[in-house]
């Protein structure tokens, strides 16, 4: 028998008694709170399995209380239900690894999604890392965290090096100078633990040192304005008969990167926009610009991850409807190949289930056209921090 238990937190006490009748037929044992702060110290009381709250209710919502949950009980459910859906809650509680439900539903959309949070709550609960076996031969080993075995080591080295190891691979300096010290060089020397004997006469090593210093010339200090060690152009020379915007590519080679041709070098970011449309792409050019990037534009997805290839970028603004491919499908390939870079889907064709795919894909925001430049602007402030 079903035995897992509910909390419904709702502001309307029949929303509160529709899920409970609907629930408790299905075997659930289920409680409700008609505000946050009593939901609160239910939980504080009673272990639940599933929490489904609104997102709309007075002095503290949905939101504020899913993160009370996700810093205080990360294990717990969530099913978000709203009158009130956007994309911007949509995205919202999915990144706080919440379901969706619009208002009004069905019982059979209601169970349905409160059976998947149950399986996913038992497979947290079941998830248990297995830890190594103890090691039965410990002396054999010289260090947990560097597992050297020492008859391995000596067969390498030697049984007196071996007894000169603590519980680190270092050797103690002060258990092996005896044993490899050797007073001709001046040093210690492998010889004297492979021979047991020191050198008779001048060190070897010694006089190959004194033989390297006396070939190496006097050194040449290389200056700031030089280029390259092996194209050894001034930088004032150069930027004579080029320009300034050529020597702002140039790095530790003679060769200019074109991709920074002509670009800000006092820009922070670098922005990418993937859009079949070039209006929108000089739109998102235009907003960005303003905000210290760098924006390059690929109205093509082929050429936008060949981009991808040969430069890194701080932000990626990625079309949802394109030629050829999605940007569903873009979008996975960026988080496979490019997982540290963030990606915010833009559509005219926007929905809630787009957006919640889209952040479940590993998207770090949606924003549907049309946009403003602070919309744009705002979003792209807070992938880039």
């Amino acid at each position: 028998m079903v035995t897992e238990k509910i909390l419904v937190v709702d502001d309307e006490e029949t929303v509160c008694q529709s899920i409970k009748k609907i629930l408790s037929r299905k075997g659930y044992a289920v409680d409700n709170a008609l505000n946050v702060e009593d939901a609160v110290k239910k939980m504080q009381h009673t272990p639940f399995d599933v929490v489904i709250t609104d997102l709309m209710m007075p002095k503290t919502s949905g939101m504020e209380l899913m993160q009370i949950i996700r810093d205080h009980y990360p294990e717990l459910e969530v099913i978000m239900i709203t009158g009130y859906a956007s994309i911007d809650s949509a995205v919202k509680a999915t990144k706080f690894g919440a379901s969706y439900l619009q208002k009004p539903f069905t019982p059979e959309e209601l169970t349905v999604l409160t059976e998947q949070a149950v399986v996913n709550r038992k497979a947290k609960l079941t998830h248990v890392i297995e830890q190594p076996k103890p090691d039965e031969t410990p002396a054999e080993q010289i260090d947990v965290d560097m597992p050297f075995d020492r008859a391995e080591v000596e067969q390498s080295t030697s049984k007196a090096f071996v007894e000169s190891l603590t519980h680190s691979d270092v050797p103690l300096a002060k258990k092996s100078a005896d044993k490899t010290y050797c007073h001709t060089g001046k040093r210690d020397c492998r010889r004297v633990i492979v021979e047991g004997r020191e050198c008779p006469s001048e060190c070897p090593i010694e006089k190959k040192e004194k033989a390297r210093a006396k070939a190496v010339g006097k050194a040449v200090r290389a200056t700031v304005e030089l280029i390259d060690a092996d194209m050894p152009f001034d930088l004032s020379e150069v930027e004579k008969y080029t320009s300034i915007d050529y020597i702002n590519c140039l790095g530790r080679s003679d060769i200019p990167r074109a991709a920074l041709y002509g670009k800000d070098a006092t820009s922070k970011y670098s922005v990418l926009v993937i859009d079949d449309e070039p209006i929108v792409c000089h739109s998102v050019r235009r907003i960005l610009t303003k905000k210290s990037c760098v924006v390059e534009e690929a109205f093509d997805v082929d050429a936008a991850l060949q981009k991808l290839r040969l430069n890194q970028y701080d932000l990626v603004i990625l079309d949802l409807k394109m030629p050829k491919r999605t940007g569903m499908e873009v979008l996975e390939s960026i988080r496979i190949n490019y997982p540290d870079t963030p990606v915010v889907m833009v559509t005219g064709f926007a929905s809630i289930d787009t957006a919640i795919q889209a952040t479940k894909a590993g998207a770090f925001n949606f924003i549907p056209k049309p946009f403003t430049p602070e919309e744009l602007s705002k979003v792209a402030e807070e992938a880039l921090a």
